[in-house]
C-alpha cells in the first residue's frame, strides 16, 4: 500500500487518469475482476474479452463491473488498454491500474485485497504461480488461471485446499483449452446421459490455421516444465490420494500411442494433457458424490495413420529437448530455430488466428439404465453411447480467454452455485452446477450433442 501511496504522490500533471484509477484501489473496495498479467501475450486477450464481456453486461442492463488491469510497468499497462480499445472499440476509462509484481509478495497482497477475483495470466505456474495463489488465499480473493502444469496443480491443491476452504475462496486451476473442454465437455455429456457413464475418449483437432499461427514461447516453456519435472508429481500424488481408486470392474484397455477408433473413423495420438485434470474431477465424483469415476483418455486427432507417425516423432524431440536442463535452455533460448518455427517469443500475428478453430468430439459409453448406488455393479458390459461436441475459436488465446473470463465471472455471479464452500479444484468440480456453459455459447463457443444417446 506504501508503495502505491508513493507512486501517486510522484504522479501529477498529464496523469491524472491514472492516479483516478489507481486511487479507486485506495479506497478499500474491491474491484470484481483483476487481470493480473495484462501484459503477457494472453493477457492482452483477456483484457479484451473481459472489455467486451462488461460491455455484454452493461447492454443487459445487469450491474457494471468494476475491474483493473495488473502488472509491473504502468506504462505497459496502459499500451494494453491502447491496444485493448483499438481491438474492441470499447472505451476503457473506467479500468483500473494495479501495480504487483511476482516477486514483490507486499504487491501481490495489495492486489488481492482489492480483487473479488483474480484472472492469474502469469506463467509459467510452476515458476511464477504459487505466490499469487498465496496472496490470494490470505487475502480473500478468489482465483481461476489457465495452467496445464500438473506438478503446480496438485501441490497447490496439497499446500492451499484446507486453507482456501476456510477463507472461503475458490482456487480453480486449468481454466482454458487446458482443461475446460475435457472437464466441462464431460459434464454436459453426463446431463444428456439417461443412465450412467463408464469411459470417455476425447479427440482434439484444429482447423483454419497458417504458417504464421505460431504458439508463444509461454505454452511452450510450460510444456517443457511439465516434462522436466513429471518425476515429482507422483510423491504429490500419493500423498494427495492416499487411497487409489476402486478398479472398474469393465474397465477399458489403454491404448496405444497411435489408435484408431472405428466408430468416430479417427486417428489419434494420444495427449494426455487434460487427464490429470479429469482425474481429480473424478475422485472428486466418486468419494465426496458418491458417483462412479468415468474413466477417461485423450488424444490428438490426426487426418491419418502417416501424419499420426510423424507427430509422434516431432512429441518425441520435444520430449528430448525437456527432459535435459541443457537441451531445455537452448530451447528457451532459440525456441523458434530448435522448434521451426512452431514456438515464437513474439507469438502469433493476431491476423492469423482470425480463421483457427478448434473442435473437441467426445464419445462416452455407458449403460442406459442408472444403479442404486454409484458403489454398485454391472451385470453385464455398458450398452449405450453418446457424441458431444465442443467448438471455439483459436483455442490458444481466443477461446482460452472467453473460458477464462467466463470462469471468473461464473465465481462472480454464481459463488453460491458452486461447489463447497471455498478450496483449491478444477472446473469440472467447482462449476458442475452453474451456468458457466451457457455463458461460454453466449460469447462465441458450443457445447452440443453430436449424437444423441443410443443403444450399441
Amino acid at each position: 500500500m506504501l508503495k502505491a501511496s508513493r507512486y501517486l504522490m510522484s504522479s501529477v500533471g498529464g496523469h491524472q487518469t491514472l492516479l483516478t484509477r489507481m486511487a479507486s484501489g485506495l479506497a478499500g473496495q474491491r474491484y470484481d475482476l483483476v487481470v493480473f498479467g495484462a501484459t503477457g501475450y494472453t493477457g492482452q486477450f483477456v483484457v479484451e474479452e473481459v472489455a467486451r464481456t462488461a460491455q455484454q453486461e452493461r447492454s443487459q442492463g445487469k450491474v457494471p463491473l468494476s475491474w483493473a488491469i495488473a502488472g509491473r510497468s504502468e506504462k505497459k499497462l496502459q499500451d494494453v488498454l491502447t491496444t485493448a480499445k483499438k481491438e474492441t472499440g470499447l472505451s476503457l476509462e473506467d479500468v483500473g491500474l494495479v501495480l504487483a509484481d511476482v516477486s514483490d509478495q507486499k504487491s501481490l497482497n495489495e492486489m488481492a485485497a482489492k480483487s473479488n477475483v483474480v484472472i492469474n495470466c502469469v506463467g509459467p505456474y510452476q515458476l511464477y504461480g504459487e505466490p499469487v495463489v498465496q496472496a490470494c488465499v490470505e487475502n480473500g480473493a478468489n482465483h481461476v488461471d489457465i495452467s496445464g502444469e500438473t506438478l503446480f496443480m496438485e501441490s497447490m491443491q496439497l499446500k492451499y485446499n484446507k486453507a482456501a476452504e476456510k477463507a472461503g475462496v475458490h482456487i480453480v486451476n486449468a481454466c482454458g483449452y487446458d482443461s475446460i473442454p475435457a472437464d466441462l465437455g464431460i459434464r454436459h455429456m453426463i446431463r444428456n446421459f439417461k443412465g450412467e457413464l463408464n469411459s470417455v475418449e476425447m479427440f482434439v483437432q484444429t482447423s483454419g490455421g497458417s504458417s504464421k499461427s505460431a504458439i508463444h514461447t509461454g505454452t511452450m516453456e510450460s510444456a517443457a516444465l511439465v516434462i522436466a519435472n513429471r518425476s515429482k508429481v507422483g510423491a504429490i500424488r500419493r500423498e494427495l490420494f492416499p487411497t487409489p481408486l476402486p478398479k472398474p470392474k469393465y474397465k477399458v484397455a489403454k491404448k496405444g500411442f497411435l489408435y484408431k477408433n472405428d466408430t468416430l473413423g479417427y486417428w489419434g495420438v494420444s495427449f494426455p494433457s487434460d487427464e490429470p485434470v479429469v482425474y481429480r474431477t473424478q475422485r472428486y465424483r466418486h468419494e465426496m458424490l458418491g458417483e462412479r469415476p468415468i474413466q477417461f483418455q485423450q488424444f490428438i486427432r490426426m487426418p491419418s495413420l502417416l501424419h499420426g507417425a510423424m507427430l509422434i516423432i516431432g512429441m518425441a524431440y520435444f520430449f528430448l529437448l525437456s527432459s535435459f536442463a541443457w537441451t531445455r535452455n537452448l530451447l528457451f533460448k532459440y525456441p523458434d530455430i530448435l522448434t521451426a518455427g512452431l514456438f515464437k517469443k513474439a507469438g502469433a500475428e493476431r491476423e492469423s488466428l482470425k480463421n483457427l478453430k478448434f473442435t473437441v468430439t467426445q464419445i462416452g459409453h455407458g449403460w442406459s439404465e442408472k444403479l442404486a448406488e454409484g458403489s454398485d455393479e454391472y451385470a453385464s458390459p455398458p450398452d449405450s453411447s453418446i457424441i458431444v461436441k465442443v467448438k471455439g475459436p483459436d483455442p490458444g488465446y481466443g477461446a482460452t480467454s472467453i473460458m477464462m473470463v467466463s470462469a471468473a465471472m461464473t465465481i462472480l455471479r454464481e459463488k453460491s452455485l458452486c461447489a463447497e464452500k471455498g478450496g483449491v479444484m478444477t472446473p469440472g468440480i467447482a462449476f458442475a452446477n452453474t451456468g458457466i456453459i451457457e455463458r461460454m455459447c453466449e460469447r462465441g463457443m458450443s457445447f452440443t450433442v453430436e449424437q444423441e444417446q443410443q443403444k450399441n
